[in-house]
């Protein structure tokens, strides 16, 4: 196996609207910490088809930008579009992709971004090994109340995994013995932890400051760890509910205290992932063999749920409230004259699609 890293800034401009929390009504005041693409490219070979793994900064990337990003890494390094898997950190302090706000000047850039760094990655391909580890961090909880309405809140019963997976893949010394790879910083790192990225400040804190959340903080924590000899790959598991455990006495939840809370779970999970590496690079074989670089793919159609009616959307924009008197946001005023909209020119659609991809990288398979 051959493989290469690279990693790009993608930080925006201040000014920029934030994605990931409704409640925001102004766009971002300052930058708290860069954000970054970070890319892996694999081939089985010289001369095979490759595959790239490429980690982003985001709440999410809209098919749309995802597409072109592809078709621009495809065109800069000659890996298949479908080849080529992006996985968002969903941080809720980074840029927004919404129609309602997004910088579409700053996507086109972002999707070169993310394209270059394939491609720079593509061009230092080396020898490589690949092993697994594991460690744990506790710091996540289940935030959904199974109740008939499903109220959020803190749910220590609930199902939640604790476990940091960590992919090392180190390259390999050309006539040097093993334990000199073994004792040497990994060329590159992926690690897996699930946690909603909402572990920032309050309203009253960095809220309109641009960073990565706890991932960023945890990538930053390895590659320091391992003198910037290392690229860290964050990949979020499936965190739909499971968020940071930060719960105030009245058992609602809370944002951090704002920045040593937020450092110490980028500590924790980034703790995790250099011992879970330290301790795979003794006594376990590289999980190569032949045949070991695999792609594929499947996109699906998530249903939505049933949207208000037209009469009840012309009435949350008369009163400026949900159905249960919340007020409406400008984001969800947004997203109301969006939905009425579309209702009204029977253009509103079924489901968000979503994509699937399974990398078979050795004898380890990862699901994106």
């Amino acid at each position: 196996m051959r493989a290469g890293v690279a990693r790009v800034c993608t930080t925006p401009p201040v000014g920029t609207w934030q994605g990931g929390y409704a409640v925001r009504n102004r766009p971002s005041e300052g930058v708290y910490g860069d954000l970054f693409a970070r890319a892996l490219v694999v081939e089985e070979s010289e001369g095979a088809p490759r595959a790239a793994i490429v980690s982003v900064d985001m709440v999410g990337l809209p098919h749309a930008a995802a597409a072109a990003a592809r078709k621009q890494a495809e065109e800069m390094a000659g890996i298949p579009a479908g080849n080529i898997a992006l996985c968002t950190s969903h941080t809720h302090f980074g840029p927004t992709t919404s129609e309602a706000h997004g910088n579409e000047h700053y996507m086109r850039v972002l999707e070169k971004q993310i394209a270059g760094a394939v491609a720079a990655a593509a061009r230092n391909l080396r020898p490589a090994e690949i092993r697994l580890g594991r460690g744990e961090a506790g710091f996540n909880i289940n935030r959904r109340l199974p109740t008939p309405r499903g109220i959020g809140g803190p749910y220590p019963e609930g199902p939640v995994d604790h476990e940091v997976l960590v992919l090392r893949v180190d390259a390999v010394p050309e006539g040097e013995p093993d334990y000199v790879q073994a004792n040497g910083a990994p060329l590159a790192l992926l690690f897996r932890f699930t946690c909603h990225a909402t572990s920032g400040p309050g309203v009253d804190g960095g809220f309109y400051n641009l960073h990565g959340d706890y991932p960023a903080l945890a990538a930053e924590f390895v590659e320091r760890a391992y003198e910037g000899q290392t690229v860290a790959l964050f990949l979020q598991g499936c965190c739909g509910d499971v968020r940071p455990n930060l719960v105030r006495p009245d058992k609602s939840f809370r944002g951090a205290a704002w920045p040593n809370e937020v450092h110490a779970m980028g500590r924790e999970v980034g703790a995790a992932t250099v011992a879970a590496a330290e301790g795979s690079a003794f006594g376990q074989m590289p999980g190569n063999q032949p045949g070991n670089v695999g792609v594929a793919g499947k996109t699906i159609l998530l249903p939505y749920s049933k949207a208000p009616s037209a009469e009840e959307l012309r009435r949350m924009l008369a009163t400026g409230q949900w159905a249960d008197g919340r007020a409406l946001g400008e984001r969800d005023r947004s997203w109301t004259e969006k939905i009425l909209a579309q209702t009204e020119a029977g253009t509103l659609p079924e489901g968000r699609p979503a994509e699937i991809q399974v990398f078979r990288l050795g004898a380890f398979w990862l699901a994106t």
